[in-house]
């Protein structure tokens, strides 16, 4: 089962900000293909304390919401497939909320450059990525294409959850929260 067909019976739980559940499951779907470097991501999370995250966020929650008439922020990871050296992820902030239809939205912020944040924790998935984007696993590549897939939706929701732990941590948050990584359009949010 490819990724995107896991990403539409799993979105209904994320929604619903189950994201347990959405782990679980994908957990499962890897298990049950041949093992491969991409399956140790069920070793691992991301370890950032999630005060840190919360004060990071609460600091460009107070610097936006005092500039503009915030209504949504929205988080993302880097690229972190394609750029297995730093993992990270920023912040950005919208006047408008657009929703789950259509996230043409999210590509018109409105706030100023924030520091983005470290995110630690995996640096041994990011060898492997590393390890694949060098090419070691070449002569494996087809056959760890669907785990690398799953290993990368676990990542997503593994940062899903840093944020669902520490969004009720915010000070006076009245707003949505988004967050998946670049280029996904599974998205989850968090809202007090």
């Amino acid at each position: 089962m490819i990724w995107f067909e896991i990403a539409e019976i799993i979105e209904p739980d994320l929604r619903r900000g189950d994201i347990d559940t959405c782990i679980n499951r994908v957990t499962e779907e890897l298990k049950k293909l041949s093992a491969t470097p991409f399956h140790h991501v069920i070793n691992y999370r991301f370890t950032n304390k999630p005060q840190d995250v919360a004060e990071y966020i609460s600091q460009f929650f107070q610097k936006e919401k005092s500039r503009i008439d915030l209504k949504a922020i929205y988080t993302e990871t880097n690229g972190f497939d394609i750029n297995p050296d730093c993992w990270y992820f920023d912040l950005f902030a919208y006047e408008k909320y657009g929703g789950h239809d259509d996230y043409d939205w999210l590509s018109g912020w409105q706030s100023d450059d924030h520091e983005s944040m470290i995110l630690t924790g995996l640096e041994e998935i990011q060898k492997v990525y590393h390890n694949f984007e060098e090419g070691i696993y070449k002569e494996f590549e087809d056959d760890y294409s669907e785990a690398r897939d799953l290993c990368s939706l676990l990542i997503v929701l593994y940062f899903q959850d840093i944020i669902k732990n520490s969004a009720p941590l915010i000070e006076d948050l009245n707003v949505p929260i988004l967050a998946t990584s670049h280029d996904y359009d599974f998205i989850y949010e968090y809202l007090n």
